[in-house]
């Protein structure tokens, strides 16, 4: 659009839209749109403002779309909402959008930009180095491609030429809360939490909302535990593999523990009870984590709400249950081993209910973890009344199944997601 023939509310729009005032502009924008509906340079950066508004991203990709309708073949529309349908986790419709708007414009930086926060997503880490390498050759300077590109490295255990990358990265712009933020996980993944809080840090102080940062200061936190820094080599061992390649290890996992099962004496029943320890500190690692942060002055105050509450709840559940457990072997007791196994295993389902980001997973293991503990306290109940042990009994099993299952069923992206 000439500039000559902006409308003034277009160009408010875009000063509020520079300065970071997105609800504002968006109204500017609105205002323009009622005049000229068809103005589709007006509705792509109205799209723009709801993309950097919280839980507007639906919206974004509506006014993106008419956006679209308007001019198929402004390859800026396209990319936009391949960076929407990133957010929105639809990286598939992502890849193709970006796609999209390659075909348009090939030599288009924020095109293959796009398409590598797509591969990103779909795990394909060499991919999203290529289509981040090749955006960088259109533009050195372009910092997202440069992140992406650090990201990639650091999930295909290129850790040398990751380190050589984020240094550069740093003297170049040491003010960017994202290389630092990358540089934090580097660290994280190389064993140094110490210097990986560091960055964190930095990074929050550079952008107090930036989550990923949040998130890897309290793994930071965490990994000042020994037994926490293995998890999250596993974690990263995992997070390194392809969807397919995951569910393999799981599967090979299970098999293998089911296999030693069947070894006589004390070795099969130390197999699988390796295995059982390995999965129950696979799912509340990172709760457990958080209840130790409870009791640090500073790092509490990193915690949100709901982390607070499923520390307290998953860890503290895990603890009563692993005593109960304990003290109820030691003394065969009838009251406290059922509790016990039922505090541990409603402790799975509980991992992924509080802050689960997926409304169904975190209804569906809401459900489960509640069943649990309603059998749980049904069992307790029946040492005084008998005439409940039936109906205890039952119901304990079909919720230890079920805790069991959920060991599964969050291996599910649609089920579990980030808050």
């Amino acid at each position: 659009m000439p500039s000559g023939t902006i409308p003034p509310q277009v160009l408010r729009g875009l000063q509020l839209k520079e300065i970071g005032r997105y609800a504002d502009a968006e109204n500017a924008f609105r205002e323009a749109l009622a005049q000229a509906p068809d103005d589709a340079f007006a509705l792509h950066h109205l799209a723009a403002c709801q993309f950097h508004q919280r839980d507007r991203h639906r919206d974004a990709l509506a006014t993106i779309h008419n956006a679209i309708a308007i001019e198929p073949n402004e390859v800026d529309h396209h990319i936009l909402r391949a960076f929407i349908l990133c957010v929105l986790e639809r990286p598939k419709e992502a890849l193709a959008a970006s796609q999209a708007a390659l075909q348009l414009a090939p030599n288009s930086d924020a095109a293959f930009t796009a398409e590598a926060q797509a591969h990103l997503q779909l795990s394909r880490w060499a991919d999203a180095e290529r289509a981040a390498r090749q955006a960088l050759a259109l533009d050195a300077d372009n910092s997202t491609a440069a992140n992406q590109l650090a990201q990639a490295l650091r999930l295909q255990n290129k850790m040398a030429e990751n380190a050589g990358h984020l240094a550069g990265m740093l003297a170049r712009d040491p003010e960017d809360p994202y290389t630092h933020a990358n540089a934090g996980w580097a660290a994280l993944q190389r064993g140094r939490h110490r210097e990986a809080e560091v960055h964190f840090r930095e990074a929050l102080r550079l952008n107090p909302a930036f989550d990923s940062a949040r998130e890897g200061l309290l793994n930071s936190f965490r990994a000042r535990s020994p037994i926490y820094r293995a998890y999250l080599r596993y974690c990263f061992a995992m997070q390194r593999l392809s969807s397919g390649s995951r569910w393999a290890v799981i599967i090979g996992l299970y098999l293998a523990a089911r296999f030693g099962s069947r070894m006589k004496g004390g070795l099969g029943l130390a197999v699988m009870a390796l295995y059982f320890l390995f999965v129950l500190w696979v799912w509340v690692a990172r709760p457990f984590g958080n209840l130790m942060l409870l009791f640090d002055r500073f790092a509490r105050h990193a915690l949100r709400r709901n982390e607070k509450i499923e520390a307290a709840v998953v860890g503290g559940g895990l603890c009563a249950g692993i005593l109960a457990l304990g003290v109820g072997m030691a003394l065969r007791s009838d009251l406290l081993l059922p509790a016990g196994i039922g505090l541990i295993a409603m402790s799975f389902p509980l991992a992924m209910t509080f802050t689960n980001g997926s409304k169904i997973g975190s209804i569906l293991f809401g459900t489960l973890g509640a069943v649990t503990l309603l059998a749980t306290i049904l069992c307790l109940v029946s040492v005084a009344l008998p005439s409940l042990a039936a109906l205890a009994e039952n119901i304990f099993v079909v919720g230890c199944i079920g805790s069991l299952a959920s060991t599964w069923l969050g291996n599910i992206s649609a089920l579990r997601r980030p808050a």
